[in-house]
C-alpha cells in the first residue's frame, strides 16, 4: 500500500504532464484510443488508491494507477493494477498528431477487433485466441486496416485476418495480399506450431474477389477459409463464386471517323514519329506521346490538352496544338532538362508500356511485337480494368504482362485477376472468334504471367505472395533498369 503522500505526488506529476499536452490521447492496448481533449477524465485518490476515470459517449474506463513506468517527451507509460488477479497493465498517455477523423478510424478498428474476437470465440470454442491485433507494423508490411490473429489448439494453429465494415471496399479487395504476408510471417516466427492455413473475415457481400483468387492458390501449401460477417457469420462455399463473369475487348477496330477527324489525325501524327494512336475506353481515337495522351476524338470534335483543360481543334487552334506537342516532346524524353516537369513525371506506366509494346522481345520468352495488344479493356462484374500488354509467343502461348513503374504491394494479385480473365476467354475459344492473334494462332496452354517493374521497385513481399500461387499460374518477375526511359534493359528474371 502506497503512502497517501506519494499517491498525491504521482497524481500531480500525471496532471502536470497532461497539462503540457495540446491534444492528449490515452491508449489501453487492445482497446480503442480515447481522445482526452474530447472526453471527461479525473484522477482521484481514494482509500489509498489512485484511480483514473475516463468517460465519453462510447467509453467508460476506470484504472487503478500504481506507478509511472516510463516517461519521454510527449509520452508517459502508466502501470495499473487490474481488478482481481492478473499481471499489471499499461496505459499510455501521449501527444496525438492525428486529427479527430484518424482517431475515430483507429477506435472503429479497435471495436472491430473486439467484435472479431467474439466471432472467433463463438465459431471455434475449442481454440485459443493466442494473438489479435490491428496495430500497424510497417517493417513487416502489416497494415492497420486489418485485424490479424492466431488461433491455437495444442500444436495446431490457424492464421486469421479480418476487415470491418468501417473500411472502404478496397480493404476487402486487398485482404488476401496482407493475409498471405501474415500467414507466412507466422510460419517463420512460430516454427513450433503447425499453421494449417488462413481464415479470412470480410463484410457481407465482399468475398467475391477473394474467393476468385483463392481458386488459384496452392492448396498443398495451405488451407483457406472465407467468412462474411454481418450480424451473424457465414462461411463462404468456394462454389458460391460461380463462373467468373468477364468480358475482354481485343483487336477492336476504331469506329469510322468523319473525314475531318481522319485528316486531323494524320496531320497530328505527322508532327513526330513518337506520336502513337490507340483506342480509348469509349472506342474513340486517342493520340499520345510515349503514353501521355494529349488529343482525342469526341462526338463534338477533335480536342487537345493535357489534364482537364481541353481545346477544340480548329484551323485557328492548330498552332496551339503544335506548341503543346513540341513542349511534350521537349520534356517527355530520357534526359529532359527538367526531371521534375509534369510532362516527364506523368503516367510513367503508360510510358513504360509504350516502350515495351515496341520492344516486347526484350522480355524474352520468345515474344514478338507482331501481335501485341496494349491497354486491353477487361471487366469482371462491375469492375473495370486494363491489361497493360497482351502478347503471344512463337508457339502461340498467350502472355499477360502487368507493369508497375513504382512499388506496389498488390502487384501479384492484381496481375492474377487479369490472368484469370484471359485464361477464361482462352478456354472459351474467344480469341479466335474475335480475330485476335491471327498470325500466330493461340495455344490452349495456360497463359504465362509476367510482372514487370524497375528492379528496385518490386515490393519486398512480392516473392512471398507468389510462393502461394498455384503451380498452374506460371509467373515470372522481370526487373528493368532504373533509367528505363533512356534505354530498356532487363536486369533480372525470377525465376530464371
Amino acid at each position: 500500500m502506497q503512502p497517501s503522500g506519494s499517491l498525491e505526488a504521482l497524481k500531480e506529476k500525471i496532471e502536470l504532464f497532461l497539462l503540457a499536452l495540446h491534444h492528449p490521447v490515452l491508449t489501453d492496448p487492445g482497446r480503442e484510443v480515447v481522445d482526452l481533449s474530447a472526453s471527461h477524465y479525473s484522477l482521484t485518490t481514494e482509500y489509498n488508491k489512485l484511480l483514473c476515470h475516463v468517460w465519453n459517449d462510447q467509453t467508460n474506463l476506470v484504472r487503478q494507477i500504481t506507478s509511472i513506468k516510463k516517461e519521454t517527451a510527449g509520452r508517459m507509460e502508466l502501470q495499473f493494477q487490474k481488478f482481481g488477479k492478473g499481471p499489471p497493465g499499461t496505459l499510455i498517455l501521449a501527444e496525438s498528431r492525428a486529427g479527430p477523423a484518424q482517431l475515430d478510424r483507429r477506435s472503429e478498428r479497435t471495436r472491430y477487433a473486439q467484435r472479431l474476437r467474439r466471432f472467433l470465440a463463438q465459431l471455434f470454442p475449442l481454440w485459443k485466441i493466442a494473438q489479435l491485433t490491428s496495430e500497424t507494423d510497417l517493417e513487416h508490411s502489416f497494415s492497420g486496416r486489418y485485424t490479424r490473429g492466431l488461433l491455437t489448439r495444442g500444436q495446431q494453429a490457424w492464421a486469421v485476418i479480418g476487415a470491418g465494415e468501417q473500411e472502404d471496399s478496397s480493404a476487402a479487395e486487398g485482404i488476401l495480399t496482407y493475409g498471405l504476408i501474415w500467414l507466412d510471417w507466422l510460419r517463420q516466427q512460430k516454427s513450433a506450431l503447425v499453421i494449417e492455413g488462413l481464415k479470412i473475415f470480410v463484410p457481407s457481400e465482399r468475398a467475391q474477389t477473394t474467393l476468385e483468387r483463392l481458386a488459384w492458390m496452392d492448396s498443398k501449401l495451405a488451407r483457406w477459409e472465407v467468412y462474411e460477417t454481418a450480424e451473424e457469420v457465414r462461411r463462404c462455399d468456394p462454389a458460391d463464386v460461380g463462373n467468373l463473369t468477364t468480358s475482354l475487348r481485343v483487336a477492336a477496330e476504331r469506329p469510322p471517323l468523319p473525314h475531318a477527324f481522319d485528316r486531323w489525325t494524320e496531320q497530328i501524327k505527322a508532327l513526330s514519329p513518337a506520336i502513337e494512336e490507340r483506342l480509348g475506353r469509349d472506342g474513340h481515337c486517342v493520340l499520345a506521346v510515349r503514353g501521355l495522351p494529349f488529343a482525342r476524338s469526341t462526338p463534338a470534335g477533335m480536342v487537345f490538352g493535357v489534364g482537364r483543360s481541353e481545346t477544340v481543334l480548329e484551323e485557328r487552334t492548330w498552332n496551339e496544338l503544335q506548341a503543346l506537342v513540341a513542349k511534350i516532346l521537349r520534356y517527355r524524353q530520357g534526359r529532359p532538362e527538367d526531371l521534375l516537369h509534369p510532362f516527364f513525371r506523368l503516367q510513367p506506366e503508360r510510358w513504360m508500356q509504350s516502350l515495351l509494346a515496341q520492344q516486347i522481345a526484350i522480355l524474352g520468352h520468345d515474344l514478338t511485337p507482331v501481335e501485341t495488344y496494349a491497354q486491353v479493356p477487361a471487366a469482371s462484374g462491375t469492375e473495370r480494368g486494363l491489361i497493360d500488354l497482351l502478347a503471344v509467343n512463337s508457339k502461340g502461348r498467350l502472355v499477360v504482362v502487368e507493369l508497375k513503374a513504382s512499388e506496389d504491394i498488390h502487384l501479384p494479385l492484381q496481375a492474377l485477376d487479369y490472368w484469370m480473365r484471359v485464361c477464361r476467354h482462352l478456354q472459351r475459344g474467344e480469341f479466335e472468334r474475335r480475330g485476335a492473334f491471327r498470325v500466330r494462332g493461340v495455344s490452349l496452354q495456360p497463359p504465362l504471367l509476367l510482372l514487370v517493374s524497375p528492379a528496385l521497385q518490386f515490393h519486398s513481399a512480392c516473392e512471398t505472395i507468389l510462393r502461394y500461387f498455384s503451380p498452374s499460374v506460371e509467373t515470372v518477375c522481370v526487373g528493368l533498369n532504373e533509367n528505363w526511359r533512356e534505354e530498356l534493359q532487363v536486369v533480372f528474371r525470377y525465376p530464371q
